[in-house]
């Protein structure tokens, strides 16, 4: 059974005598057939790095490892938006939310977007309002609206009165999802915030909150416990004019593509600034409303359109057959269904100010999904000109007679809220799932109409990750709503740019990729499918798992490699299946591991518990994890709560789930240990059950007994993912939905990574080689370079006044460049890591006299100096050398990078030391023709000097194995 209480450090040399001796009372209680895969607890697979530095002692100080940063590689092509707005009078300004990507700026109309939101605590934007009389004070609502089964969920309004330099949080912390904000045209404290409230249960914070104040305070003023609102507008004309969309959705645990429409949903209207509310019915469906989309015309404000999703179907006309008609006959055996009734929905327009409605249109091109789409804007000059989002950008200029498409790709981009400038109605900014674009020639013919690029916002939503081993290595995943992408962690030029990124085919959006170990550049995604990524084909003979039944899916499901026998690859539904022969065949390795019963959490409404969709109300299994000791066994976690393992490659299965584990948890991640291999990981998430609390369990005894590790993880967030050093004992890192944690101690005690990474929804790691990689839901893949400085981590670092850390021997990488005319700085780009050997340092405190660092060469001669003191570097720093030149230079500041002298501040630091010879004085690049770099190889000393102590520690550089003679 499961200890539900935080687990205590285990690794005294007493707990170490103790836990042997418990492991042969242990292996007594185990079947015989699982006797041989209980090793002794230091077996044959321990590594000297993994035990050679001790374990430390928990809290570990931050400052032992601040010198690491992590390093973006994007991808650059945007992520999902559902909030974007201009300002007026600044026709250059434009905002954009990301659902997971935070809050992002541009002040020269899109070119460059900047982050603005990075130092709070939610990344999950819904909604975003600029004050029309105060153009600095900017509103934003937290937590996405585009409600996904993996959506990020938010933690209230934040405001800022000065662009977005600074941001205060407003309060309405539950409401966890916003839909609209509305501030009165004439005075910013008077706002309205639509909040759908949260997805898996009832709660207060739901439905339409008022402030007078600025959001000092909140008023609910129209909703109820289970009744939440995704829309709000003010009448420009009088604000004592609101008008609400009501929405009752919820999701319930098992998989369904869209979340529910419930009772209670509609379009109201206030006359009174919101205290009193009047549903609006003529012409509207009178049941079955979902999300609602609402827009006045400022330059008739009667003049009201609305887009409206409801799927009851229309009730057919009753008309009475002519006296003498034939009897109607049933349809032939055989024949083809006629076509279900359409749904209510449709986009409405009222002239009386709500009065009264009329359908403009059914097209399911305007509507359809509408759960995800129900945005609309017109034109606040042209009361006749309309923007419907949805699929594509669709357009009306008479009313809603007639409609064209203004911006819709092959395959659907998706597109939700647009905000149209009232100065110049040409121009218009767009969310859509890549990103946000800013057009200014919306009244154009749309063969004519010119947009803004979305390949500069690196706000991309990867599920998992898997390295492409050719070299320098890629990293793959799938993105949200674009498809799967791979990145190199290098980039081929000057720096990682739009030449380094590339749109791949296995993955899809949601799926797992797979680098094959054994064919660098094969990539293998889906359910199986494999390509050849250098020349971009399918290679043939690959086959998909054949299931016995139909097969279950979730929206991404597992496809890993093994470790320990990088021949065997696994996927899964609701069967596990294994490949040996580059997925030619597949076979089937256990039966149906989910549970088999039905289970309805209590905190459902009726709508949510009746609803189903491919897979029913059954789980599948959803993460995979084959030890990288012993090739026959097998760990699997399910979306439903259970954690199942075989020993025998699935000629048998143990269900080894925690009691504390119940249905419906989803196991996010089952890691297996890479010293021993009766030691696994799971993270559990159940927050699809109104729980958002922190699981990790781990077993040391193959799944016999379960500890809770989460000591030290923040409250209320859950975990999507664990993962083991692979070099390390003890070395953990967990990736939760807001932020990344490392744990030196098995997991005992965890503490921040976050360094210098933004808030998102962390997904996946991969450790390859020294490097540490995380793939998030919403900024794309980060890289911490080498991480050999936390591996050699231990209480001995703290105890002494400095620490130099052994560099990992290095690579002297073929530098590329861009052979010319360098890519320019405002182009979207991010940096290679840096080339040579890194140094990292710790200091317990500032130093008092110059530190110095000394590159000593095997003859014992010094090559390089680096100084706390500039004027003591040797040679001086940059790739060229040689002392600028006076006069005016020939490149602006952005492109002047001037030494750093090493840091004299306690805490962890580290220089690169570029291994290049000094070029001569003066001597152009290679690729302006000068002579090419002389490159250091061979066996180095770093020499670390401070308060008068000497600390040596010796390193190898090698040549690039590229390099061709």
């Amino acid at each position: 059974m499961a200890d539900d209480s935080p687990a205590k450090p285990v690794f005294s040399r007493r707990d170490f005598v103790v836990r042997a001796g418990q492991a042969g009372i242990a292996l007594s209680l185990f079947p015989p057939s699982l006797h041989a895969l209980v090793p002794p607890l230091l077996s044959e697979h321990d590594a000297a790095e993994s035990l050679s530095y001790g374990i430390l002692s928990a809290p570990v100080p931050t400052d032992l490892y601040s010198g690491l940063r992590w390093r973006t590689i994007g991808p650059f092509r945007g992520g999902r938006v559902a909030a974007a707005t201009g300002v007026p009078g600044r026709p250059n300004e434009f905002y954009f939310g990301a659902v997971n990507g935070g809050v992002w700026k541009t002040i020269d109309g899109g070119r460059v977007w900047t982050p603005i939101f990075d130092a709070q605590s939610t990344a999950s934007i819904g909604a975003i309002a600029i004050a029309p009389s105060q153009p600095n004070t900017v509103y934003v609502g937290s937590g996405e609206s585009t409600l996904r089964d993996s959506v990020g969920y938010g933690n209230g309004v934040y405001k800022s009165t000065d662009a977005g330099k600074t941001w205060t949080h407003l309060g309405l912390d539950e409401t966890h999802h916003i839909g609209k904000i509305a501030i009165d045209p004439r005075n910013p404290d008077n706002i309205f915030v639509a909040a759908i409230g949260k997805l898996y249960a009832a709660n207060k914070e739901r439905g339409i909150f008022r402030s007078k104040d600025g959001g000092r305070s909140w008023q609910k003023v129209l909703g109820d416990d289970n009744v939440g609102a995704v829309e709000v507008v003010i009448d420009p004309s009088n604000s004592s004019v609101v008008y609400a969309g009501l929405w009752n959705t919820r999701r319930p645990p098992w998989f369904t593509y869209a979340p529910t429409n419930g009772l209670g949903g509609g379009i109201f209207k206030s006359s009174d600034g919101g205290t009193t509310w009047t549903r609006l019915s003529n012409g509207l469906p009178k049941d079955g409303i979902g999300r609602t989309g609402i827009a006045i015309a400022p330059s008739n404000p009667n003049r009201i359109y609305a887009v409206v999703d409801c799927l009851l179907p229309e009730a057919p006309p009753q008309v009475e057959p002519p006296l003498g008609a034939p009897v109607p006959q049933p349809a032939p055996a055989g024949a083809r269904p006629s076509s279900p009734p359409p749904g209510q929905g449709g986009v409405f327009r009222s002239d009386d100010a709500g009065s009264t409605w009329t359908r403009l249109s059914n097209d399911p091109a305007l509507w359809g999904r509408g759960w995800y789409f129900e945005k609309i804007a017109v034109d606040p000059k042209d009361a006749d000109t309309v923007y419907v989002p949805n699929v594509a950008v669709n357009r009306t200029m008479d009313g809603g007679k007639t409609w064209v498409v203004l911006r819709g790709s092959p395959g659907g981009d998706d597109y939700h809220q647009a905000w149209i400038n009232p100065d110049d109605t040409n121009t218009m900014i767009v969310a859509s799932d890549q990103g946000a674009i800013i057009t200014r020639n919306a009244r154009d013919n749309p063969r004519s109409v010119t947009w803004t690029s979305w390949l500069n916002q690196p706000t991309a939503q990867i599920y998992h990750l898997s390295v492409d081993y050719r070299f320098p290595y890629w990293v793959t995943g799938a993105q949200q709503d674009s498809g799967a992408i791979a990145v190199r962690s290098r980039g081929k030029f000057a720096e990682i740019s739009m030449h380094d990124w590339e749109p791949i085919a296995p993955g899809g959006e949601s799926g797992y990729t797979a680098g094959d170990p054994s064919n660098p550049g094969v990539v293998y995604g889906g359910d199986g499918q494999r390509w050849n990524l250098d020349d971009n084909i399918p290679i043939e003979n690959t086959t998909s798992p054949k299931s016995p039944e139909p097969a279950r899916s979730d929206w991404t499901q597992p496809l890993v490699f093994s470790k320990a026998d990088p021949r065997s690859l696994y996927y899964a539904n609701q069967f596990l299946f294994k490949t040996t022969d580059g997925a030619k065949t597949w076979t089937q390795i256990s039966p149906d591991l989910t549970r088999p019963e039905t289970f309805i959490p209590p905190t459902l409404d009726a709508t949510a518990a009746a609803a189903t969709d491919r897979n029913g109300k059954r789980g599948v299994i959803y993460t995979i994890a084959p030890s990288p000791l012993r090739a026959p066994l097998l760990w699997i976690g399910t979306d439903d709560g259970y954690i199942q393992l075989t020993p025998d490659d699935g000629k048998t299965w143990q269900n080894v789930t925690p009691s504390a584990i119940t249905p419906w948890s989803r196991i996010t991640t089952m890691e297996a240990s890479h010293f021993d291999a009766g030691t696994a990981y799971a993270s559990v998430d159940r927050h699809q059950l109104q729980d958002f609390e922190p699981y990790i369990y781990r077993t040391r005894d193959m799944g016999r007994t379960w500890q809770k590790i989460t000591t030290g993880l923040p409250k209320g967030v859950y975990v999507h993912t664990v993962k083991e050093d692979p070099r390390r004992r003890g070395l953990l890192v967990a990736g939760t939905e807001r932020g990344v944690h490392l744990s030196f101690d098995d997991g005992d005690n965890w503490q921040s990574l976050q360094l210098n990474m933004p808030v998102t929804s962390m997904r996946d790691f991969e450790i390859y080689g020294n490097d540490l990689i995380v793939a998030t839901h919403g900024r794309g893949f980060w890289i911490i370079d080498d991480i050999s400085s936390l591996r050699q981590l231990s209480d001995a670092v703290r105890s002494g006044d400095a620490y130099l850390f052994k560099p990992s021997d290095a690579i002297n990488f073929i530098e590329g460049t861009d052979n010319g005319t360098p890519l320019q700085k405002d182009e979207p780009q991010a940096e290679n890591p840096p080339n040579g050997a890194l140094i990292d340092y710790y200091l317990k405190r500032g130093a008092t006299t110059p530190v110095t660092i000394e590159i000593v060469d095997a003859s014992g001669a010094v090559v390089q100096t680096f100084s706390s003191d500039p004027a003591a570097q040797r040679p001086p720093a940059g790739r060229g050398g040689g002392a600028q030149a006076a006069g005016i230079p020939r490149v602006s500041p952005l492109w002047q990078t001037p030494p750093q002298p090493l840091a004299t501040s306690a805490g962890m630091h580290r220089v690169a030391w570029n291994p290049l010879r000094q070029r001569p004085r003066g001597a152009p690049p290679p690729d302006e023709g000068g002579p090419l770099d002389t490159r250091y190889v061979g066996n180095f000393t770093a020499r670390l000097t401070v308060n008068g102590k000497t600390y040596t520690q010796s390193f190898t550089v090698k040549p690039d194995p590229r390099r061709r003679t």
